[in-house]
């Protein structure tokens, strides 16, 4: 049994269920580690769990490292949510056992994983329970990007092979799994899907524009370039900052904010401060209505070190903004250069400080580019494409029965 089992938002506090109605819907059990965060993979649960027949599938979160889980933001009356805290430091092998009786007990037809935080007890509960199991590959942390132990990648080797399917939101991370020998044919690519009604460009984009930079007691005149992120080591917003030093005498009207939290905050203010530019710089931090944000931005920028798929990127783009993102493989994925977007390589302060410069000189083509996005987006990575693909994988399992 799990430490934590919260009833479902219907208020059914009789824990897990262990009767097996005739036709029941597909029983799914996505297994995350911070049940509480809301970033690009979690928010894709959300929407995925969200948009599935209600009648076909039933969908349940389970979380092994936080105090709560992001059950308020499903909107399905059977859902339940689970709380399995790993213990201790190192490999808890109990979590196993633990993880493969609450397969047993709330009658768990697909387990999907998520991330490397996941990976090891998952799989192996999901062998001992004989319950297929896809794991699901959104991106890196810092110390992942840095390399991995030859641990880690003999365990990636020897149980990637046993589950029954990797998904991978980027050919990036499908080609890291191809080389830990795991079939192709177990492995797919679905890559993000924004919400394209909510991330749009507004009909009265000047009047609106004003509104939504009101909302965050931004600058309402002078152009304003914004990211939207976790202020930490990979994101790499000192690069922005530098960058920023460098166009503020050139463009003494411009302005930049981060909406994010992180470790690194501190460590931006300071740098802003240092730079003289503490008074063109605006740390936002969390906030529940990126959609606004965004609409009140002139350019998106994001120089981050690695990214799976950038949901933030998809959001920018469909929103009509021009983004500028540093050289990654994954960003190829997303958008045709110079067309849709603009990638900088290197990644530097100098060769982001002529990318902006060009675009803040030329607005003509921050419109051409934000077109193009805008259009990609609806066209190729839209929420209802994801949400289908998803159904179209949980599908081929669910007629195995």
């Amino acid at each position: 049994m799990p430490e934590v089992a919260t009833a479902s938002p219907a208020g059914d506090a009789s824990g897990i269920e262990t009767s097996k109605p005739n036709h029941r819907p597909f029983h799914i059990l996505h297994v995350v580690r911070k049940g509480q965060a809301t970033g690009g993979m979690e928010n894709g649960v959300v929407n995925v769990t969200n948009g599935l027949p209600a009648s076909q599938y039933r969908v349940s979160i389970c979380a092994l490292d936080a105090a709560e889980t992001f059950s308020e933001r499903i909107r399905r009356g059977d859902s339940q949510y689970f709380l399995l805290p790993k213990r201790g430091r190192g490999i808890d092998w109990a979590l196993v056992r633990r993880l493969a009786r609450l397969f047993r007990e709330a009658e768990i037809d697909l387990v999907h994983s998520h991330n490397w935080g996941t990976f090891l007890y998952s799989v192996l509960a999901a062998k001992l329970t004989g319950v297929p199991i896809i794991h699901g590959e959104h991106g890196k942390n810092v110390n992942e990007v840095n390399g991995e132990s030859a641990v880690k990648r003999w365990t990636k080797s020897l149980l990637g092979r046993r589950v029954d399917r990797i998904v991978s939101v980027s050919q990036t991370l499908a080609e890291e799994w191809r080389g830990y020998g795991v079939p192709q044919e177990k492995i797919e690519w679905i890559p993000n899907g924004v919400d394209v009604a909510r991330f749009r460009v507004r009909q009265d984009k000047d009047e609106d524009k004003t509104e939504c930079r009101k909302k965050f007691s931004l600058p309402e005149s002078g152009l304003l370039v914004g990211s939207i992120g976790r202020l930490d080591e990979l994101k790499q917003y000192g690069i922005l900052l530098d960058a920023f030093g460098g166009l503020a005498s050139r463009f003494p009207s411009a302005h930049l904010a981060l909406l994010g939290e992180g470790p690194k905050k501190e460590n931006l203010i300071r740098q802003a401060a240092s730079l003289g530019i503490a008074d063109k710089v605006s740390f936002l931090g969390h906030r529940s209505n990126p959609e606004d944000f965004l609409a009140a931005l002139d350019i998106f920028a994001l120089p981050s070190r690695f990214e799976g798929m950038s949901n933030v990127v998809l959001e920018a783009m469909a929103t009509g903004l021009p983004v500028v993102c540093g050289y990654l493989p994954c960003h190829l994925e997303v958008f045709e250069p110079e067309r849709e977007g603009i990638l900088v390589n290197p990644c530097t302060g100098g060769a982001f400080v002529e990318t902006l410069a060009r675009l803040f000189s030329d607005p003509q083509r921050r419109k051409e580019l934000g077109t193009a996005a805008r259009q990609k987006t609806v066209e190729r990575f839209s929420l209802e494409r994801m949400i289908a693909d998803y159904e179209r994988l949980y599908r081929s399992f669910a007629t195995k029965e």
